[in-house]
């Protein structure tokens, strides 16, 4: 007989490899078949669970308020979407509208449901298992990308661009998360070798993807943090949360500084790119958020609960961007910025939950980390996407950061009194 916990968990192993393997066929082939192949693996641990609560004939609610106010965001998600097709939003009908709503809701719930089978479990690592299907996914795009794959949505010449993902950059996010988790289990050389060799190859050509990838953004935000993991001062340091809400703000004051930084001989031939023009707006990045910045002092419509997915259509805000582009309308036209975008599109409503969701998940693995926990790694991760949701659209929707975080979360929503197993440390001793 299978165990129904392993059928859960080699699904959620396969859940990053197929949300790639749906990013491709979404642009290839059938945008909505994409799409329900990128979440197969979570809607398929859903009807697991299903199947098993009418076989039971009873449900025991085990989640918390971390699982009410997730699933109000991704709620207030799903009906911005269903506001731009009721505003005609090119591009929009009822079948992807209900395919991307799918999108939304399956992966957060499917996680939950892992740690709901798993929460007696004494040989669960979510941590490591988060991390496998995350570097399954990376494998599969070098995979492809050694077959002649290419991505389909977002890429530049000369530069690796992996076939199963959004665009260029999101390989790079994906491989800081991944390489933040790893330097928590470079260890134990003498006990488990292959392991540690396996591991460090992992470590070295993601850093050498990154680098050909050459994203500023995501490099310099993976230095600074990897530096606080490696010499401990993330251990002490106080009122991170508080300053990864104004990075946007920050990094635009600082630009300067940042140019000077990044003009240094280190960065520069790591970087290549180094335009002052070009790294002191982010690449053309302020131009759109000082416009954002203009609708939230002088206009602020929809600013409640926003205008619905890419709201800022809607008022044609991004239509200079359409100009200098020499494309005919504005409407694929993103900001940027997954925290501007949740504003445009769900109003300050959306923006409030999802601050809270990312407070949840950094007060939650910021006391298994400094408690040196399995869980530990986990809080490296949600500390990156907690910096780069600010300045960059991966976090946002259909991207990938959107079910990364939210599987992060998921073992913050579940209610403590109904997880049984014993924590346990990195080297695997019990901790109570």
């Amino acid at each position: 007989m299978i165990s129904k916990i392993k059928l859960v968990n080699t699904l959620f192993l396969l859940t990053f490899p197929f949300y790639g393997l749906g990013t491709y066929v979404t642009f290839k082939t059938n945008f909505s078949a994409g799409v329900i192949l990128s979440v197969l693996p979570s809607i398929l641990i859903l009807l697991v669970y299903g199947l098993d609560l009418l076989y039971r004939g009873k449900v025991t609610p085990m989640v918390n308020r971390v699982y009410a106010v997730g699933m109000l965001f991704i709620t207030s998600l799903v009906i911005s979407m269903w506001v731009a097709y009721g505003k005609n939003f090119p591009g929009l009908n009822p079948l992807n509208t209900t395919s991307l709503s799918v999108m939304f809701l399956v992966p957060f719930n499917a996680a939950v449901v892992v740690q709901v089978y798993n929460r007696a479990n004494e040989d669960f690592d979510f941590s490591w298992l988060l991390l496998k299907s995350l570097s399954f996914f990376i494998l599969l795009n070098l995979v492809g990308y050694a077959g002649g794959l290419r991505n389909l949505v977002h890429g530049f010449e000369g530069r690796i661009n992996l076939p199963f993902m959004r665009g260029i950059y999101d390989a790079s996010h994906v491989m800081s998360v991944i390489n933040l988790m790893l330097i928590f289990y470079l260890r134990d050389f003498v006990r488990k070798p292959f392991r540690f060799i396996v591991l460090g190859a992992l470590f070295m050509v993601n850093m050498a993807v990154m680098m050909n990838i050459n994203s500023r953004l995501s490099f310099m935000i993976f230095v600074v943090l990897i530096s606080l993991f490696l010499f401990k001062f993330m251990k002490v340091i106080r009122g991170l949360y508080t300053i990864s809400l104004f990075t946007m703000p920050l990094m635009m004051s600082f630009a300067l500084l940042i140019y000077q930084i990044l003009s240094l001989p280190f960065f520069v031939a790591i970087l290549q790119r180094v335009d002052k023009e070009d790294v002191t707006t982010f690449n053309g990045r302020t131009y759109i958020w000082n416009s954002m910045a203009d609708w939230a002092m002088y206009d602020r419509t929809g600013w409640l609960f926003g205008l619905g997915y890419r709201g800022q259509y809607e008022l044609r805000m991004l239509d200079f961007l359409a100009v200098l582009w020499g494309e005919e309308h504005s409407f694929n036209f993103h900001l940027h910025s997954s925290f501007l975008e949740i504003t445009m599109d769900q109003g300050v409503v959306g923006l409030v939950l999802f601050y809270l969701c990312v407070w949840y998940g950094f007060s939650y693995y910021r006391k298994h980390y400094v408690a040196g926990s399995l869980e530990g790694p986990l809080f490296a991760g949600i500390v990156y996407l907690m910096f780069i949701w600010q300045i960059d659209i991966f976090c946002y929707g259909i991207d990938l950061g959107n079910p990364i975080f939210f599987s992060m979360l998921s073992l913050a929503a579940i209610d403590p009194r109904f997880i049984t197993r014993r924590q346990r440390a990195l080297n695997g001793e019990f901790l109570n």
